[in-house]
């Protein structure tokens, strides 16, 4: 999908892998999400992302990862998660990527994903992220005043 249709939404949440195998495995329900943003949002995630869960649902096919990637696959179906496609081959670029894409053309978006790294690089970009706090098990956004 490109980004400019999603870029009409008011929120916009782009879903890492990580933040997708949690929610396949019953850890984070998209209530969740709506709870730590407080509005309602298009969920989205990248073409890169997809492709690293069918990979590691591939390598790891019958181990407890493999299943959860699948699993959480088919939850981007069900969620009617969009998928915007970037030019970057790492999942953690090509969710920056998208996200500078979308605040270009005005939507409020948000990266949900546990990665300290590309939260650190988001938040030097101006992108609040969401992240899953597991002492408390819930979700827990990262906000600039200037959003």
């Amino acid at each position: 999908m490109e980004a400019h249709r999603l870029g009409a939404h008011k929120v916009v949440v782009l879903l890492d892998s990580n933040t997708l195998i949690l929610m396949a495995s019953g850890r984070i329900a998209p209530s969740m999400i709506l709870e730590a943003i407080n509005s309602s949002f298009k969920p989205a995630t990248t073409s890169t992302v997809v492709a690293e869960l069918r990979g590691l649902a591939e390598i790891h096919r019958t181990r407890l990862l493999g299943r959860r990637a699948q699993t959480a696959l088919r939850l981007l179906q069900q969620m009617g998660v969009e998928v915007i496609e970037t030019e970057s081959r790492d999942a953690d670029d090509s969710l920056e990527e998208a996200a500078e894409k979308l605040k270009v053309e005005g939507a409020k978006v948000y990266v949900a994903t546990s990665d300290r790294s590309l939260r650190r690089r988001l938040r030097r970009r101006g992108v609040p992220t969401i992240y899953y706090r597991s002492s408390e098990a819930r979700l827990e956004a990262d906000w600039w005043d200037d959003l």
